[in-house]
């Protein structure tokens, strides 16, 4: 045996233990460094909301309102106020997952197209102005994906709480209100001051002081924006409180009566509700009625790029089902045979009498500019490539028909928005949720 073998182990050993300690030292280093990046700020029952996602929506919210600029609240309170709305939406977010439910990226790009239209933008066009502005389209898109899912949620737990019956629709229509709130919308804003179930008087008191002193400081003139994003429980909070423009029987009950009552630029006194203390601001009003529509009757066939064929040959594929067309093929036996809409194939891709402003705007420009019993050059859209053949227009008397409709959605959001408040609070009781942002 080797007399120097002990010394020489005993030298390799605590080589090996220097260089653990260095790794180790290192790797806590390394871990350091990650923690320092991201960290969890709150658990919700299978998931997790993160630092980043917290700091980026915060970043989001402070650039819209001084987008507005509209005076920033403290910065302590509007973080409290996103991780809250993240913690819902992540709520619903797993109530999706588990109920399998998806957005399509054909239900995607009709919205984005309908956003680019609402801004009289191409989608393309669309896009371009977003990345101009330092904005990601990508991120975009997955914003606009998760609004849909979360839309989706809400009409499921909620809608199934709304029924509307025939009756009530013809009672609304024929109602004093209903020939009269149709009409007339309001530009609102709104603030609620939550207010949960249990509490006691005293502590049900003190609310009600916290929100007489927010509308003492909207009256002393505060920013509206900033108090609805620093206090307000509603759904619009971070948007500034903004409802939209409504008309008095799209809003609650408890609200329409107020908001009629207010003039412009006037702010409401509190409201009591079973969700908390209301505030409400009139900032304007229009009246928008509609009784006839230019209506246009198409049959389309779409081809769309893929996996297997791109979009040079989705492109040369639809140039010849167009030239056997001009042929004289029959145009529903192709739709058949080559459409890729699943609405309409089966129909010889009839679309049916179309309102303006409902396709993707490069197909409406086509549309519109084609003669009835031509069929137009192939187009390119936001879900691929169309040829189209105009089969008739009117200009059509569409009162009744619009005025049912109408007269559906107004009480069925109305209902919808009393029914919401209370299931999103039953959500949140539900969930087990720990908070450690200020762990």
């Amino acid at each position: 045996m080797n007399r120097f073998w002990p010394y020489e182990y005993s030298v390799f050993a605590f080589k090996n233990l220097i260089s653990f300690i260095l790794l180790s030292a290192l790797s806590l280093n390394i871990n350091a460094k990650i923690e320092l990046l991201d960290r969890v700020v709150a658990v919700v029952d299978s998931g997790v909301i993160m630092e980043t996602q917290l700091n980026s929506r915060v970043e989001e919210v402070l650039k819209r309102l001084q987008s507005n600029k509209a005076e920033l609240p403290p910065l302590n309170l509007l973080e409290e106020q996103v991780l809250d709305r993240l913690i819902i939406e992540e709520i619903q977010m797993q109530i999706a997952d588990r109920a399998g439910i998806k957005i399509s990226d054909s239900e995607l790009n009709q919205t984005l197209a309908r956003i680019a239209s609402q801004n009289n933008l191409s989608l393309e066009e669309f896009r371009v102005t977003l990345e101009q502005e330092g904005d990601s389209y990508k991120v975009f898109r997955q914003t606009i994906r998760k609004e849909l899912i979360i839309q989706r949620v809400q009409r499921g737990k909620v809608g199934s709480r709304v029924d509307i019956s025939e009756q009530e629709i013809e009672n609304f229509i024929n109602s004093e209100e209903g020939r009269t709130e149709l009409a007339e919308q309001y530009d609102v804003q709104h603030i609620l001051i939550s207010v949960e179930g249990g509490l006691n008087e005293t502590e049900t008191i003190a609310i009600k002081e916290k929100a007489q002193d927010v509308l003492k400081r909207l009256e002393e003139g505060e920013s509206f924006e900033k108090l609805a994003a620093t206090y307000s429980s509603g759904q619009k909070a971070l948007e500034g409180g903004f409802l939209g423009w409504r008309t008095s029987a799209e809003l609650p009950t408890l609200f329409s009566k107020t908001v009629s009552s207010l003039k412009i630029g006037e702010t409401s006194d509190l409201i009591r509700s079973g969700a908390g203390f209301h505030i409400l601001r009139l900032n304007d009003k229009r009246g928008n009625t509609v009784k006839f529509m230019d209506q246009t009757l198409a049959r389309h066939i779409l081809v769309q790029p893929s996996e297997i064929r791109t979009e040079k040959q989705a492109e040369l594929l639809i140039k010849d089902i167009y030239k056997r067309l001009l042929d004289g093929e029959d145009f529903k036996q192709l739709a058949r045979q080559y459409s890729e809409d699943p609405g309409t194939k089966m129909d010889g891709g009839n679309l049916g009498w179309a309102n303006p402003g409902e396709y993707d705007p490069a197909f409406e420009t086509t549309l519109n500019a084609t003669k009835i019993g031509e069929i137009a050059n192939p187009v390119q859209s936001s879900f691929g490539w169309h040829v189209i053949e105009v089969l008739d227009r009117r200009n059509e008397d569409v009162s009744q028909e619009q005025q049912k409709n109408r007269a559906y959605q107004i009480i069925y959001e109305r209902k919808f928005e009393q029914e919401l408040q209370s299931t999103l609070i039953e959500l949140r009781a539900e969930a087990y949720v720990d908070i450690k942002l200020n762990s």
